[in-house]
């Protein structure tokens, strides 16, 4: 029973060892930093999904843009605008502490609720928004080969 055991904890030991070799972590430069986009965006050359802050963003020219996607850009700059403008205020009544005090338990939650949401909407319309006006490509090199393809 001792040889099993003795055994057991030596392959163990083997085998962490292995595992450490073969799998090491990467080094901390190739982890997404605080305020990297992670989201995964599909590359425009080979359509790739690849986290944002991996990637490389080049604007379109406006010239390139057709009349009716600068309509859309138009209406989401605007709404973009809007949503800002609704969290400030909200902001704005976060930091008044006699609205705080008026304020039940329930409202405050229903608050941070309606708040939460404009956050996450305001983050979904900045991707359309990117979406439309920036070419996103995994590497250079599909880059420069979308360019070429031009």
């Amino acid at each position: 029973m001792l040889a099993f055991v003795f055994t057991f904890i030596i392959i163990s030991l083997v085998m962490w060892a292995f595992f450490k070799f073969m799998y090491p972590k990467p080094p901390q430069q190739f982890m997404p930093k605080q305020g990297d986009v992670i989201t995964p965006r599909d590359c425009d050359f080979c359509g790739y999904p690849l986290a944002e802050y991996r990637g490389v963003m080049e604007t379109k020219p406006v010239d390139s843009l057709l009349e009716s996607e600068q309509q859309q850009i138009t209406e989401l700059t605007s709404e973009v605008a809007a949503i800002k403008q609704q969290i400030s205020t909200h902001e704005s009544a976060v930091k008044n502490s006699a609205h705080q005090k008026s304020l039940s338990r329930q409202q405050k939650k229903q608050a941070n609720a309606n708040y939460e949401a404009l956050q996450k909407q305001l983050f979904v319309k900045n991707q359309e928004l990117k979406k439309m006006t920036s070419w996103f490509f995994c590497n250079y090199d599909h880059q420069a080969d979308f360019h070429n393809k031009i």
